[in-house]
């Protein structure tokens, strides 16, 4: 009441005081608005799906035509050309004008060119960011590894910790981080008015059911939901992907969502539903954790409405539909940050974006440009993924090269929040980092190891052969990066896996300079052995605290590790 009185009573001559008077209200309501939630941030995390850094504004506007690779530029023109030249350049141009919300964002945050998700495929993937831990700890090296096991009880999620700290915590999109509900099948095999045990012969029958009618496909197992690992709201499926259209695999908590009504685009849905999530939460004066991961950009792509992709012109309807898909997600980002706006709390909230790997086999230029290769594999385009982060007045704005992983996302969360800090973590927080506290970043080298597959991605190896059969017989590649130095293995590959290597091919010892050899073309390892000798100590070390892989590939990291002593 009292600031309605002084407001009232100013004089109004040019109206100069009485504005003076609603910037400083302005202003008083924000400080009274971030009173009330406390100093705890609100956390904003987005993980896009399957779209590495040539296609994020910040990065491809530092892109030039000979960063793209020529041969993907050349597979690309034989599926989509269709008499049409692809124009680099205009590709390369859609991506620096797809996503402008985040343009500004990423201007204003901290842009890390540096930053690698745990594995090149996105269960064991999302998997490492959600526990900030590696998930080769556990034997997680693809997706299987996940889809049939999950994570271990033991392992703590990320939004539990900030739930204990306060946080409402909602997940909104793809989980896929647990196994599929086998209390469906059996209720299924009830409802056909059976009883007893499934007999072999007939689960097929049932499973087919349950994917079919039930929802199995995209159900979560108890106690690996995400209502029973800290999350209050959830808002997605369970699975590898959905549909951009007419959903009818979604839940909503625990009961399945009807399917979606036609012509209902999955991103706007999605996009809202954030949102939703965020009003909810700030109308309770409670700090919220949101962690957003749309199917942006995952296949099977259908083209996005035509509003999205209109702006965009690179002369191949399936790029402008490409660009078209991220600035739907784009649309959303600003939606977010108006209904932050709305409540005051923009300033008071930690936002991340990043990516579970890099852009997979639809090779739209620049595809993962700078680096070599995709989804799927050990080359760096498949797991060098996008990381911005924004928070004005904590985050020092600015591009670095620090080395990142994307399990360093949950201790710097929860630093962030002041909750209590799980225990047996591989992540370390960048929080010192980006408040400018620490001249450089937690890490000094980064270790990986996983398939070495051309089932999602351009295989080089195999003449872009694309084998879709090859996940549990394909190579296992580790990884060591220092600096700009890159040591990598890749196993054997056997005969007769690919038609373009009917002899296979042996083991590949490899070490490439990043800085003048983006594209990993230039093998130095010989011309180096000291530092071959130091980066195998670190895959070495690195592996032995590892568990082998849990349904493939065992023989392969028993040839690493011995090779690496």
């Amino acid at each position: 009441m009292w600031f309605k009185i002084r407001l009232y009573g100013v004089p109004s001559k040019k109206g100069h005081n009485r504005i003076k008077m609603k910037k400083l209200l302005m202003f008083l309501f924000l400080l009274l608005s971030i009173a009330a939630f406390g100093a705890k941030p609100n956390v904003v995390l987005i993980l896009i799906d399957d779209v590495g850094q040539g296609w994020i504004p910040p990065y491809a506007e530092r892109l030039t035509p000979a960063d793209v690779e020529a041969l993907i530029v050349e597979d690309y023109q034989q599926k989509r050309g269709k008499g049409e030249k692809v124009d680099v350049e205009k590709h390369l141009q859609a991506a620096r004008d797809c996503m402008p919300y985040l343009s500004k964002l990423a201007k204003e945050g901290a842009v890390f060119d540096r930053a690698l998700a745990t594995a090149s495929l996105c269960a064991p993937s999302r998997a490492g960011l959600m526990t900030g831990s590696f998930q080769q700890r556990w034997g997680a090296f693809r997706n299987v590894d996940i889809d049939d096991h999950s994570i271990p009880d033991e392992k703590t999620v990320m939004a539990e910790p900030l739930k204990a700290a306060g946080y409402r915590c909602g997940m909104i999109g793809k989980w896929h981080i647990a196994e599929k509900d086998p209390d469906i099948v059996e209720q299924v095999w009830a409802d056909m008015g059976e009883t007893g045990p499934i007999p072999g012969p007939r689960r097929r029958e049932v499973t087919l059911k349950a994917r079919n009618q039930y929802g199995w496909q995209s159900s979560s197992k108890q106690g690996q939901h995400p209502l029973d690992r800290g999350f209050d709201y959830y808002f997605g499926y369970n699975s590898h992907g959905d549909h951009y259209y007419e959903s009818d695999t979604l839940w909503e908590n625990h009961k399945r969502v009807p399917k979606r009504p036609k012509g209902e685009f999955l991103t706007d849905l999605m996009n809202e539903k954030s949102c939703a999530f965020i009003e909810s939460a700030l109308k309770e004066k409670k700090p919220f954790f949101l962690y957003y991961a749309p199917m942006t950009l995952h296949g099977g792509i259908l083209p996005p409405p035509a509003h999205y992709s209109k702006p965009f012109d690179t002369g191949i309807k399936f790029s402008d539909e490409y660009a078209g898909h991220l600035l739907a997600l784009d649309h959303g980002i600003e939606q977010i940050f108006q209904t932050l706006e709305k409540y005051g709390q923009d300033k008071n909230t930690l936002f991340i974006l990043s990516s579970d790997n890099g852009c997979t086999l639809y090779n739209v230029p620049p595809f993962n440009a700078p680096n070599r290769g995709g989804k799927g594999t050990g080359w760096l385009g498949g797991m060098n993924v996008p990381f911005v982060v924004w928070q004005p007045g904590v985050v020092q704005p600015g591009v670095n090269r620090e080395i990142v992983s994307l399990a360093d996302v949950l201790p710097t969360v929860v630093e962030a929040a002041g909750a209590s800090m799980p225990e047996n973590i591989d992540g370390k927080s960048l929080l010192p980092f980006l408040k400018g506290e620490a001249e450089k970043g937690p890490r000094d080298h980064l270790v990986s190891s996983a398939i070495h597959s051309s089932r999602w991605s351009y295989g080089y190896e195999a003449e872009g052969e694309n084998n879709k059969r090859d996940a549990s017989s394909c190579p296992l590649y580790a990884f060591s990066i220092q600096g700009d130095r890159l040591l990598m293995h890749i196993t054997a590959f056997k005969p007769g896996l690919y038609d373009a290597l009917p002899n296979g091919m042996p083991d590949q010892t490899l070490l490439f300079d990043l800085k003048s050899d983006p594209h990993q073309q230039t093998d130095l390892h010989a011309q180096y052995p000291e530092q071959v000798s130091l980066m195998n100590r670190q895959i070495h070390d690195w592996l032995i605290e590892t568990k082998e892989p849990l349904t493939s590939q065992q023989e392969d990291y028993k040839r690493i590790l011995e090779k690496t002593k």
